[in-house]
């Protein structure tokens, strides 16, 4: 099942991204010889390439786009890397936000109703340490 949606999610993007079948043909022709080198099976690959056809492109652009439009923008919370992340849930502390702001007369506007994301930037370590003093002495 899991090879199954790879190369059907892998082909659908390639389908998405080439604005023309020739185009798709040889993507589509390069990602299996991608997969021949890596071991899979020709004929397990051959069945499932069967179910997304250039031909649907359409409809599944059409899909796409009214999907992004349901999803919204994401909200992101920048911070850097830390354990505690992994206890705190993000729509939790969402809904406390925007609980405040209508208490306090704010409304939340439709922009700010997408998923809310956690942007991680990870902590220094010795190699940033090291380009820095790098940076320094030159």
């Amino acid at each position: 099942a899991v090879k199954r949606s790879f190369i059907k999610a892998e082909l659908t993007r390639l389908m998405i991204l080439s604005s023309k079948k020739c185009f798709y043909e040889d993507s589509k022709r390069t990602f299996f010889i991608s997969l021949m080198r890596r071991g899979y099976p020709h004929q397990k690959s051959d069945l499932f390439a069967r179910e997304v056809q250039y031909t649907s492109r359409v409809h599944v652009l059409l899909n796409q786009g009214s999907q992004r439009l349901h999803r919204g923008v994401p909200l992101l919370f920048p911070s850097r890397h830390n354990d505690i992340w992994k206890y705190i849930n993000l729509n939790d502390v969402f809904d406390k936000i925007t609980s405040y702001w209508a208490r306090n007369g704010f409304s939340v506007s439709d922009e700010l109703k997408g998923p809310v994301i956690k942007s991680l930037r990870r902590t220094e370590n010795l190699f940033d340490t090291a380009s820095k003093w790098n940076v320094e002495l030159l």
